[in-house]
């Protein structure tokens, strides 16, 4: 899923284009909006660095074979020689605004910030393909609500509706690459700014194209259907929970002092230190340990046992109040816990992303562990807790 910090990098920066009010074009089927034979010619600036280079490869690499149908590539990304219609990816910004997609013709300029994941590198090159934004399809108001009081008047329009563009009857895809997170250009960050209509719905934490944006792309660029060579590069998922129902498959343990909560909506405290809502959707729940009554005292849980091998882990948490003390990750083997992580002191009222690499050799389990300070002022709260085979994704 898409960080605070990378979401402005769903927009392409064109040199000399600008969006017209009133004069969006149906991309989906508008042949002169898309690269001729699925080829887009590429160039890198040289303020590019290596690593940069090699994301925007991995991104281009990943959706040419995820698309290819009968055989055939569907879309290609070749070195730019003499060809008029190109692209360059930059760490420079050229120009500004929200661009239409797809070709333009002449020189498109792509800016990449310098801790750009490819996921957010893949939701680019959906737009340079031809694809507005899923959650900007004329239905979205059936699935979704926007709330426009808490995004700045400058980029409402990132998330206007557009109605001159298809989307092949596909059903609404929460799970495209092309879907924002629920703070995304958050005014205030502790309040989301896209919300599921419908209850237990979340946006998912995704790295790779959903069935239908390749479906999409397909049919798109007229290619034939073909699923069959899609990468899912989180298909080594082990463990997911987002907290809906219940803990899934995470238990309260009882060497503790009290116990986490599942929360929904605003905390009790949410005015002074907890979150105003859940990280997955803005509607749903999260686990929430609250200081009040609490103090210098500690709230665990623990994952299912794991057998031996590398792993991922990845959750969202939220540690708000001038008196945090420590939230940690932690490991067990048998009677024997270690500290992986401490995360310590008030790190504002806004959700934040945990990532990290974990390799054991024999069967281990993760427990997660508030420890209260001595105020009510250091409420701590975790969300979408995955657990991936291998390494995590940048």
């Amino acid at each position: 899923m898409l960080s605070t910090t990378n979401i402005v990098l769903c927009f392409a920066v064109v040199l000399g284009v600008s969006a017209v009010p009133g004069q969006l074009r149906n991309i989906i089927t508008d042949s002169s909006r898309l690269w001729a034979n699925g080829k887009v010619p590429v160039a890198f600036d040289v303020s590019l660095d290596g690593s940069m280079k090699e994301k925007v490869l991995a991104a281009m690499q990943e959706i040419s074979f995820s698309t290819h149908a009968n055989g055939m590539p569907c879309v290609q990304f070749v070195p730019r020689t003499q060809e008029k219609d190109y692209v360059v990816f930059t760490s420079v910004v050229y120009g500004s605004g929200d661009s239409l997609p797809g070709r333009l013709g002449g020189v498109q300029y792509v800016h990449l910030y310098r801790d750009a994941a490819k996921a957010d590198i893949m939701q680019l090159i959906m737009y340079l393909l031809g694809f507005f934004n899923e959650f900007r399809r004329p239905d979205r108001d059936s699935q979704v609500m926007v709330h426009y009081e808490n995004i700045a008047p400058e980029y409402r329009g990132f998330f206007d509706i557009t109605n001159d563009t298809t989307f092949f009857n596909y059903p609404f895809d929460f799970e495209s690459i092309t879907f924002f997170f629920p703070y995304a250009w958050a005014i205030d960050p502790s309040k989301p700014t896209l919300t599921p209509k419908y209850e237990s719905v979340s946006i998912p934490y995704k790295v790779s194209l959903s069935k239908y944006d390749i479906l999409n792309i397909q049919r798109e660029y007229k290619c034939g259907i073909d699923n069959g060579n899609k990468i899912d590069l989180l298909d080594g998922t082990v463990s997911y929970c987002n907290f809906e129902f219940d803990l899934c498959e995470w238990t309260q343990l009882t060497d503790d002092d009290f116990d986490f909560q599942r929360m929904k909506g605003p905390s009790p405290r949410s005015n002074v230190t907890g979150p105003m809502a859940d990280y997955s959707s803005g509607t749903g729940y999260y686990v929430y340990a609250g200081a009040q009554g609490e103090h210098n005292e500690d709230a665990r849980v623990i994952s299912p046992v794991l057998n031996a091998g590398e792993y991922c882990l990845r959750f969202y948490y939220f540690l708000y109040g001038q008196d945090i003390h420590k939230f940690r990750v932690n490991t067990r083997v048998g009677d024997r816990d270690t500290v992986l992580d401490s995360l310590e002191g008030n790190q504002g009222g806004s959700w934040h992303t945990y990532s990290k690499d974990i390799t054991m050799n024999t069967k281990f389990q993760i427990f997660l562990e508030a420890i209260i300070g001595g105020t009510d002022n250091g409420d701590m709260a975790f969300d979408d807790v995955y657990i991936f085979r291998g390494r995590c994704i940048a």
